[in-house]
């Protein structure tokens, strides 16, 4: 490793876990404007959810290429493009002056986004020496999480004086963050590790191509899984206290925000402890606690110990994240981008199809058994798990077969 990876400190590499913030903030402001909007737009509620999925599905779609684009050009131009582009996107969003503007800005905002989060993930994959990736790792996903819980309160704030203050207070973010990365390439660039090229293009192809293998399906199925059982069934959580304690919207607000607290107060250490116990051991412990907690979730006896249930379920939540991103980021180094960026849209995928089924088993069978069934998916990750340290050994080796 070149003594330059080792200089960076984590102020250094600061604007990419700020970058891991901004991007949960175009599409999560949506349902705390969501009334205004339908007001704004003369729309009923059915025509104005349309805006989900068009921001989601483009979101999704996009992953499955844009870490290969990164590979096969370069980190700065697409982070550069990605980021810019992202903020003229959510800009257009604030400036809507018809539904239907709306809409294709949505579209346009998932599709730009996949450009963000995961390619910043792989940069510092890039740039950050094995032993401190855990812990880059940890401040990583915490940032991403606080992105994602400071949406509905950006939101909040803004939407009092305009809802398309929401909007264009994220895009300008976006745009200085662009001008950031662009002087912080200008200057660390040279850290990033050239990727061997192919004599053509077509061939640079099939290389991704060749390496979309057992490797790579093993990692997507970790980010399914996981997510599966973190977030998965979490929709359903406020209408379970409802439903068996008769909580009010209040109660079940600060219950459900234990777990992003959790995850803002633990993922630096988590970071560390991941670091110190090696990352499938930190995996493993992490998802163990995390079926742990959904089990004593299902058993809680009152509204305080699920609260307390849900803390501990964010608090090893973290932990996963931080040991699985450090996981993706070095398992593939190669195609680094093409493997954070699979791994980014099989995660939200997992959220996306979840009620498919844990709708059905609250609904027919027996409501507490959503908590055991994402429990068993989150023991089912160690098989993959294990699956993957036997391919690339405990040392982040190059694949054994």
């Amino acid at each position: 490793m070149s003594q330059g990876r080792e200089t960076l400190s984590q102020w250094q590499i600061a604007p990419f876990h700020l970058g891991a913030a901004i991007g949960p903030m175009g599409g999560g402001a949506l349902p705390i404007i969501f009334a205004i909007l339908m007001g704004a737009f003369d729309v009923d509620r059915a025509t104005l959810s349309l805006a989900l999925p068009a921001y989601m599905f483009p979101y999704a779609a996009v992953q499955l290429i844009s870490g290969s684009i990164s590979d096969l050009t370069s980190r700065r131009s697409s982070i550069l493009l990605g980021f810019s582009a992202y903020g003229a996107c959510t800009m257009l969003a604030g400036l809507s002056w018809s539904f239907e503007v709306f809409i294709l800005a949505q579209v346009l905002q998932g599709a730009t986004n996949a450009f963000t989060t995961p390619l910043l993930m792989a940069t510092l994959g890039d740039v950050m020496p094995a032993e401190r990736t855990g812990r880059t790792m940890g401040m990583f996903s915490t940032l991403n999480m606080a992105g994602a819980s400071g949406a509905p309160l950006l939101a909040g704030l803004l939407a009092g004086t305009s809802w398309r203050l929401v909007y264009i207070v994220v895009a300008l973010i976006a745009w200085l963050l662009t001008l950031w990365y662009f002087f912080w390439f200008r200057k660390y660039g040279h850290l990033v590790p050239n990727r061997p090229r192919a004599a053509t293009f077509r061939a640079d192809l099939g290389r991704i191509w060749q390496a979309m293998g057992l490797t790579l399906l093993l990692l997507a199925s970790l980010s399914f899984l996981a997510n599966g059982a973190l977030r998965g069934p979490s929709y359903l959580f406020a209408e379970f206290m409802r439903d068996t304690w008769g909580t009010g919207v209040g109660f079940s607000g600060v219950a459900l925000g234990m777990y992003g607290i959790a995850g803002l107060v633990l993922g630096p250490f988590a970071g560390l402890a991941i670091e110190r116990l090696g990352i499938f051991k930190g995996a493993t412990i992490s998802m163990g606690g995390i079926a742990a907690a959904l089990v004593l979730l299902g058993l809680a006896p009152g509204e305080y110990s699920f609260a307390a249930g849900n803390f501990l379920l964010g608090g090893f939540g973290i932990a996963a994240w931080a040991s699985l991103n450090t996981l993706v980021v070095q398992a593939m180094p190669t195609h680094r981008g093409t493997a954070s960026s699979i791994f980014g849209s099989t995660k939200f995928l997992a959220q996306a199809v979840s009620p498919i089924w844990f709708t059905p088993l609250y609904d027919t069978v027996d409501p507490v058994m959503i908590f055991y069934v994402a429990a068993f998916m989150a023991v089912l990750l160690i098989l993959p798990l294990t699956m993957l340290r036997g391919r690339l050994g405990p040392d982040m080796s190059a694949p054994t077969a």
